[in-house]
C-alpha cells in the first residue's frame, strides 16, 4: 500500500490515519518536564506506565500505594490518552514477602492484587496486559510455559484464571498477553512462536476472553532480518485465531552499529520501518508503543551499551527530544499500514474491540 499523501505533524496523527494508536511508556518522574509531557501529548494517543503498576511496586494487601499508577492514569484520563495497564501478572514483580509463600497464599494473593487493580482502574484502562512472558521454552516443559510462582501455584491454566477474572471485572477492557521473543529469526523465537501458538489454541478453546497478543519487539538493529517468512506465517497464524496485536515494547539497540552517528541512525530507522511496516501489513494491528521516546530515558543505556562507549541513540527522539531519523521512519511505516479490519477509533480513548 502506498503511503498516504497526508500532513501530519505527529505519530499520534500518522497512527489515527490507520485507526491506529501510537504510545510511550513512561513514569512519574517525566510528568514533572512540561517539555517532555508536552512532546507525549504531541506524539502520543496511548501510554503505558513504566513500572509504577507493577505488584511489587504497588505491594501487597496490607499496605498497597496507588499514588504513583493513580497520577500515571490520571493523566490520561485529563488529556484524552488511552491508558495500557502493564502489568497484572508478571514472574519478575512478585513482592518479596511473598517468596517463601505456600502456593495456596500466593494464589490468594495474587488473585486479590488482580481483582484490586483491575477494579480500581475499570473504565479508564483502554488495555491490560493481564499476564506478560509466560513461555521459557528453555524450562523445558512440553508446552512451552515458563516455571514460575503463578504456574506452580495455579497450575497451567493460571492464564485462563487471570484473564477470566480480568473480564468479569473490566469487560470493555481490551486484555493481552503479552511476550517478549517473538521477532527473532532464530531457532529459540521459532520454538516459542510454535509455543505461543499452542497455548494460545488451547486458552482459546477453554473460554479465555484473550482478545490480543503483545509483541514486545525489543529489536537489534545490526542482525534484525528483513524479510522473516517464519514471522509473517506467525502473524497470519494469530489472525486466524482472530487476535489482534499490539507492538507494546518496541525499541532498536544500537549496540552492535559502526560508531558513525548518521550510519547507525541510519541502521537503526530502517529497522523500525521495515519491521513495522511487516507487522502492520500481517496482522490486525491496535497500535504501536515504543519503550520511551528519547535517547535520554532508555533502559538499552544501561542494558545495551556499547562496546566503544558512545552513548546510546536507540530511540525516536535525541536527548534534547529532538526528532531523528527514527521518528520520520515510524512516521512513514504508520501512514503505509493498511487500514486494519476492526481496529479502534484513536479519538476514544477505550473500548471494547469487536
Amino acid at each position: 500500500m502506498e503511503p498516504l499523501k497526508l500532513e501530519t505533524d505527529s505519530l499520534r496523527d500518522a497512527a489515527a490515519h490507520r485507526h491506529l494508536l501510537y504510545g510511550t511508556a513512561l513514569c512519574t518522574s517525566d510528568l514533572t518536564e512540561k517539555r517532555r509531557c508536552d512532546t507525549i501529548l504531541r506524539e502520543c494517543s496511548i501510554i503505558t506506565p513504566e513500572y509504577e503498576m507493577k505488584w511489587d511496586r504497588i505491594g501487597g494487601a496490607d499496605a498497597p500505594d496507588f499514588r504513583a499508577s493513580d497520577r500515571l492514569v490520571a493523566f490520561a484520563v485529563e488529556n484524552g490518552l488511552a491508558f495500557h495497564g502493564h502489568t497484572l501478572w508478571w514472574h519478575e514483580s512478585v513482592p518479596q514477602d511473598l517468596g517463601e509463600a505456600s502456593d495456596a497464599r500466593f494464589a490468594e494473593a495474587a488473585l486479590e492484587h488482580l481483582t484490586r487493580v483491575v477494579r480500581r482502574y475499570a473504565g479508564r484502562v483502554y488495555s491490560w496486559d493481564v499476564v506478560n512472558e509466560p513461555l521459557e521454552t528453555d524450562h523445558g516443559r512440553r508446552d512451552g510455559l515458563r516455571h514460575s510462582r503463578f504456574l506452580r501455584a495455579f497450575g497451567p491454566t493460571y492464564l485462563e484464571v487471570a484473564f477470566g477474572r480480568a473480564a468479569e471485572i473490566d469487560p470493555e477492557a481490551v486484555l493481552v498477553l503479552n511476550e517478549m521473543g517473538l521477532e527473532y529469526a532464530s531457532p529459540g523465537a521459532e520454538r516459542k512462536r510454535r509455543a505461543m501458538l499452542a497455548l494460545l489454541e488451547r486458552a482459546l478453546a477453554r473460554g479465555a476472553p484473550i482478545q490480543c497478543l503483545g509483541i514486545q519487539s525489543h529489536l537489534d538493529a545490526a542482525d534484525q532480518p528483513r524479510h522473516h517468512p517464519e514471522l509473517r506465517a506467525f502473524l497470519r497464524e494469530i489472525d486466524g485465531l482472530g487476535l489482534k496485536v499490539m507492538i507494546t515494547e518496541m525499541d532498536v539497540s544500537d549496540q552492535n552499529c559502526p560508531r558513525d552517528r548518521r550510519l547507525r541512525d541510519g541502521m537503526v530507522a530502517d529497522t523500525y520501518r521495515a519491521y513495522l511496516e511487516l507487522v502492520l501489513e500481517e496482522s490486525r494491528s491496535l497500535g504501536v508503543s515504543t519503550w520511551g521516546l528519547s535517547d535520554d530515558r532508555t533502559w538499552l543505556a544501561t542494558a545495551r551499551k556499547r562496546p566503544d562507549g558512545a552513548a546510546v541513540r536507540p530511540m525516536l527522539l535525541d536527548r534534547a527530544l529532538r526528532r531523528k531519523p527514527a521518528w520520520h521512519a515510524v512516521k512513514s511505516a504508520l501512514l503505509s499500514a493498511r487500514n486494519p479490519d476492526g481496529g479502534v477509533e484513536p479519538a476514544f480513548p477505550k473500548g471494547k474491540i469487536n
